[in-house]
């Protein structure tokens, strides 16, 4: 990441978010209040920026994908720098990740599933394509 989070910033980013998230994976009538908030808030992609370019003459986006449960690739984003853990192994400790936010992602990774903080089982959620889509369409209308 160019711009380094200390050890104090990395405990405590999106805690009182993550807080809200592990409450609504418990009682699912929570989601309605705290996904406006996870639209609006910054997350953390395994991602660099490609050499290649889009018609538009703009650098593409290459995001770390993985496969779910059922064998579909998905893109996982994490709350904070520490829910990305999950991805550590000895031979691997370090990633190149973006800081975004969860609208401008969802948009990017169009027609796939993304995976909320996966590897934790009190702070995630897989999100269609379809709810994503449906989630754009409702930020985009909340910012006008």
């Amino acid at each position: 990441m160019a711009n380094q989070l200390t050890q104090e910033e990395i405990k405590n980013f999106n805690k009182a978010l993550e807080d809200r998230i592990s409450a609504a994976v418990k009682d699912q009538s929570k989601w309605k209040d705290v996904l406006p908030d996870l639209m609006d808030a910054d997350v953390f992609v395994v991602a660099q920026m490609s050499d290649r370019t889009d018609a538009n003459g703009n650098k593409m986006l290459n995001i770390l994908s993985m496969k779910n449960a059922e064998g579909q690739q998905c893109i996982p984003f994490f709350t904070s720098p520490n829910k990305m853990s999950v991805l550590a192994s000895p031979d691997r400790k370090s990633f190149n990740c973006m800081k975004m936010k969860t609208a401008k992602l969802f948009q990017a990774v169009k027609g796939k599933q993304a995976f909320l903080n996966p590897g934790t089982n009190d702070c995630c959620k897989m999100f269609t394509p379809f709810e994503m889509n449906l989630l754009v369409m409702e930020n985009a209308n909340k910012n006008k």
